[in-house]
């Protein structure tokens, strides 16, 4: 797998625009057919609540205004399997990490999974949509699975600014003790997106993976470090809205919580001078997290629950910069539009809720 991880790609600087198109059709086509038939390990986890109460313990303080946090601020007990509670939505982002050895982590701190090689090093989370077909499993500490597959790859831009977007699908049920692989995939897993298996949780995400900045681009962003950057206006009208403070102590630990290792969220110096990027950047999961977190119990006292997000991240959240988490009902309360600004009021992330009623265990 190494070997073809890190493979050059064809250099065609200077060739004829049609000579262009075969070569970034041909590596399209490379690409969609070695990330697609890659083998990723099923990913098994148990379903214990400490990692879910260790996030309810780092979120508390950051969502007590809106009435989100489910414990008390000095409630550091851990929860019983013995009456269990189910797996809080968005919490699912927090089990199933990565299994991978030190010796597969990239220079930059994320693994091999998904790259698609030199000479695109560099990894940022671009969106996704998530889906819960079916009640939340109990954090009882059962034995549960993540299937992940690269569902499609395509390369965008030009000749030499190429960006390559990788679409995973990750799906997860809880796996009896004895269950052989292949009868897992066949329960969980199907070919056709569309149909749920006997999956809990399906989600989507979409990963751009660019080439090393050069010396002079860095130089340039980092000319740009203070000054107001291109905003794009955010919806109005929104009838929920909570700011939130991401600070170095968060990134840690859903660094920590996730096991990801990714510098952008880690080392300043190498976030600054790596990537062109004024501070530490907020992970796209965390983004995702926070605004289910804060949407979820907005919605609970409608006697509603998420049945299907979609979103899309538009542009980078820092550290220790105001964020808002905002949203607003559409089509009759059926769907929402939400949405996350940046500290000057632009658009960072926007995406669209679809609802459901509340299964009768969550009332």
């Amino acid at each position: 797998m190494k070997t073809s991880l890190t493979r050059p790609l064809l250099s065609v600087r200077g060739a004829s625009p049609r000579c262009l198109y075969r070569a970034h059709s041909s590596l399209a086509e490379r690409l969609q057919h070695e990330m697609t038939t890659r083998k990723i390990p099923l990913f098994y986890d148990y379903l214990y609540p400490q990692p879910s109460h260790l996030l309810n313990l780092t979120l508390c303080d950051l969502l007590l205004r809106t009435g989100s946090c489910s414990i008390a601020r000095t409630a550091t007990t851990l929860p019983s399997i013995t009456n269990p509670s189910p797996l809080p939505i968005g919490h699912h982002l927090i089990y199933f990490p990565p299994q991978v050895t030190l010796s597969q982590l990239l220079p930059d701190g994320t693994d091999i999974l998904h790259t698609p090689g030199d000479p695109f090093t560099r990894r940022l989370w671009a969106g996704g949509n998530v889906r819960f077909p079916a009640a939340s499993p109990l954090l009882d500490g059962q034995r549960a699975v993540c299937i992940e597959s690269i569902r499609n790859v395509s390369v965008k831009g030009r000749e030499g600014d190429e960006k390559v977007i990788v679409t995973i699908e990750r799906r997860i049920g809880t796996v009896p003790e004895g269950e052989s692989e292949s009868q897992t995939w066949d329960r969980i897993w199907t070919k056709d997106e569309a149909l749920a298996g006997e999956a809990a949780v399906i989600e989507n995400r979409d990963l751009i993976f660019m080439r090393s900045k050069s010396g002079a681009q860095i130089a340039a962003d980092q000319a740009l470090f203070g000054k107001p950057g291109r905003i794009v206006k955010a919806p109005s009208g929104a009838t929920l809205r909570h700011t939130i403070t991401p600070r170095k102590s968060l990134l840690f630990r859903f660094s920590a919580l996730t096991f990801n290792a990714h510098s952008i969220h880690l080392d300043q110096s190498y976030t600054q001078n790596q990537e062109g990027y004024r501070n530490l950047l907020v992970h796209g999961p965390l983004t995702l997290t926070l605004l289910l977190s804060v949407l979820e119990q907005h919605l609970r006292g409608l006697g509603l629950r998420v049945d299907h997000i979609e979103y899309k991240n538009l542009a980078p959240l820092f550290v220790d910069e105001a964020l808002a988490v905002c949203g607003k009902p559409k089509n009759g309360g059926g769907a929402w539009d939400v949405w996350i600004e940046g500290p000057d009021g632009g658009l960072a992330v926007r995406g669209t809720v679809k609802t459901c009623a509340l299964y009768g265990d969550d009332e």
